[in-house]
């Protein structure tokens, strides 16, 4: 689904090559999820099959190369030895290329000096032993209290059900069936960033960084996206609020959005991106300048790079920042911390 909103006026996506670069050296521990080069039981398939709709046309062998490719899940403590609190704060990703992951940890810098604090980086889908590394390690550090934010930019994805089902709050995993998390702490689940107003302020004034002339610009956010037609629909109403945002920040004639869904089936995910490039050519054609902005956590990364194949060939600025190296990041982890605190206590 692809929307207009405010203002006046092919192949099959492989998901495994969507994750997240090696972990960084002093990672420890670098792998927790011993899924690479791991052949699967048919139990295992028929689940990943049942969960991941892009999985239902593989063959087994697809399948486990696949999940042979992906980068082992991994953690890191970012709080120095002397930051002891009951309140602890776990950033959670799913693990990224380049230097993302340093990308994601610097957005937790900041609270790590007032509150013990990890972060856990991988899709989950066979295993929790990174989760649950970092989890054990917030314990030590003194936390009865962890405050959990889930940092993907879709509330409804099934990585954000997997994490929702490792703690024991759903009972509907994303993927495979893993391990829950054992902990005496109190667990508090945070929304993802994008339900915030804030990260409509951080792309605003990314594309700010970008804009020359608003009154003849026209923006278009694109999002990664569910996979299932109700949870899109329910990301890109989301997503008009923060375009609504975008707008007031920016002064940009029009502000659209769409979401890709990258691991449905490649025939929807091939109809958004048409659709993409559809308008994209009007705009163009209409003598408007368009700025084009990924709606990511972080900077370019594997999606980054499909948008610009996805969108070859057409007139447009890539507005490639990536959300979590901007500052107000950082104010919305130490908002979300703080209120959580307060509610929970």
């Amino acid at each position: 689904m692809f929307n207009r909103r405010l203002g006046p006026a092919t192949s099959a996506v492989i998901l495994g090559l969507l994750l997240g670069g090696p972990a960084t050296p002093d990672d420890a521990p670098a792998d927790h999820s011993g899924h690479a080069g791991h052949a699967m039981t048919p139990e295992q398939l028929a689940m990943l099959r049942k969960k991941v709709p892009l999985y239902a046309g593989f063959t087994d062998q697809q399948i486990n190369e696949n999940m042979s490719r992906m980068t082992p899940d991994t953690e890191a403590y970012l709080s120095g030895p002397s930051v002891r609190d009951s309140i602890g704060v776990l950033g959670l990703g799913h693990g990224y290329a380049g230097d993302g992951n340093d990308q994601f940890k610097a957005g937790y810098a900041s609270v790590a000096t007032a509150h013990p604090t990890a972060v856990g980086l991988g899709m989950s889908m066979m295993d929790s032993a990174h989760i649950q590394a970092a989890v054990d390690k917030l314990e030590a550090a003194g936390a009865t209290t962890i405050i959990v934010l889930p940092s993907e930019t879709s509330e409804t994805s099934s990585l954000v059900r997997q994490w929702h089902y490792m703690f024991g709050l759903t009972d509907n995993s994303g993927y495979l069936e893993v391990p829950r998390v054992r902990t005496r702490a109190k667990i508090i689940m945070a929304k993802s960033p994008t339900r915030s107003p804030i990260i409509g302020r951080i792309l605003g004034e990314n594309l700010k960084t970008f804009s020359k002339d608003p009154a003849n610009e026209v923006a278009l956010l694109v999002m990664h996206g569910p996979e299932s037609k109700e949870e899109n629909d329910e990301e890109l109403r989301n997503l008009a609020k923060l375009a609504a945002v975008v707008k007031d920040v920016t002064g940009i004639s029009e502000v659209f959005y769409g979401s890709l869904q990258d691991d449905a089936p490649p025939e929807i995910r091939a109809a958004n991106v048409a659709r993409m490039r559809e308008w994209i050519a009007k705009a163009n054609a209409s003598g408007k300048t368009v700025l084009v902005e990924p709606v990511l956590l972080t900077a370019s990364g594997r999606v980054s790079q499909k948008i610009g194949k996805d969108l070859g060939g057409l007139s447009y600025t890539f507005v490639d920042k990536g959300m979590i190296g901007h500052p107000l990041f950082a104010q919305w982890v130490r908002d979300t911390v703080a209120e959580k605190a307060r509610a929970g206590s």
